[in-house]
């Protein structure tokens, strides 16, 4: 009796021992469970943020839940007023609610620190092939899904066309699968996101229908980062798509970013920095994207780093811009 349980007692602390071995331990002031902001379901940032979760749970012991937000902009508020733990965005919306342009119209979101950089955002577009069109610039009297309001797409889309001189018949709000579903039975001429290489709902599109895929014209590039800095010129790699086998696709990119609200415990931050740089191919098979997590990146972070994130960097000997240092 006495002999079985010594045996047992070894058992059990040869389990913890591999448990603790496994991922540090949770301290008490560190979130249980955790929420992460994401977007509609069917988009690049639920596929992604599965794989950060996965991530969490696997190598912290955190288990964690992928919520569907309206995007970015979305995430900019919920993550502002407390109601995610992360928050999944772009330069664009989360630049404009630190400084309460744009979107935010005079409010300011200045609670979301940056943490660590996600993969580069590209604007893309795609139309039947057999409608002739191949530019934004042919949209004129179209009707164009933009993606679902809050998101950076639905943000930006009809600013850009405006921007191309372009009037369409209507811009439609749903999700990419909507959209997507939409275009196929002949209601929109047009569907258009900004979101990481492949997007699903195009490669999803061009196994049973040949497509026109386009991004934005480079004259038309220039005269949008003039007004929006924080874009940048970029382009689809020939190859992304059956439909641009031969040749890169010119567009505008943006960066993507995964911020937290600016109380999350500093040594929760740092750990979570260290382990999804650790385990960055968890990432990687989840989206293809997520080969651009890398901690040179953290520089084009559109906002303050939060502390946990700042002591991670300055260790791996980052340099990282004053702009960049959380507000005293």
């Amino acid at each position: 009796m006495k002999r079985g349980f010594i045996g047992l007692t070894l058992v059990v602390m040869l389990m913890l021992l591999i448990c603790s071995l496994g991922f540090a331990q949770p301290k008490a002031n560190w979130p249980k469970s955790v929420t992460v902001g994401a977007a509609p379901v069917g988009g690049t940032y639920f596929v992604w943020a599965g794989g950060f979760t996965k991530m969490l749970n696997d190598k912290m012991g955190i288990p964690g839940n992928v919520e569907s937000t309206g995007g970015p902009v979305h995430n900019v508020q919920l993550i502002d007023g407390k109601k995610l733990d992360f928050g999944m965005v772009t330069n664009g919306p989360a630049a404009e609610g630190w400084a309460g342009e744009g979107w935010a119209k005079g409010k300011t979101y200045q609670n979301q620190r940056a943490i660590f950089p996600m993969y580069t955002t590209f604007f893309q577009m795609y139309s039947p092939a057999n409608s002739g069109i191949k530019s934004i610039k042919d949209l004129n009297g179209k009707s164009v899904g933009v993606g679902p309001i809050g998101g950076t797409p639905a943000t930006y889309w009809p600013i850009i066309i405006e921007m191309a001189g372009v009037k369409p018949k209507r811009i439609v709000n749903a999700s990419s699968a909507d959209l997507n579903a939409q275009l196929k039975d002949g209601m929109l001429d047009a569907n258009g996101q900004s979101v990481g290489l492949p997007w699903v709902t195009i490669t999803e599109y061009e196994t049973t229908h040949e497509a026109s895929v386009y991004g934005v014209p480079d004259d038309v590039c220039d005269k949008f980062i003039a007004k929006y800095p924080y874009f940048a010129k970029g382009n689809m790699p020939k190859g992304a798509y059956k439909s641009n086998k031969d040749k890169d696709l010119e567009t505008l990119t943006l960066w993507n970013f995964m911020v937290v609200h600016k109380d999350t415990p500093d040594d929760f931050v740092y750990e979570v920095v260290k382990k999804t740089f650790e385990n960055v191919d968890m990432l990687i098979a989840a989206h293809k994207s997520a080969e651009e997590v890398k901690v040179e990146n953290v520089v084009h972070s559109p906002v303050p780093l939060h502390p946990g994130a700042v002591k991670y960097y300055q260790e791996k000997g980052i340099k990282l811009p004053e702009k960049l240092l959380p507000p005293k």
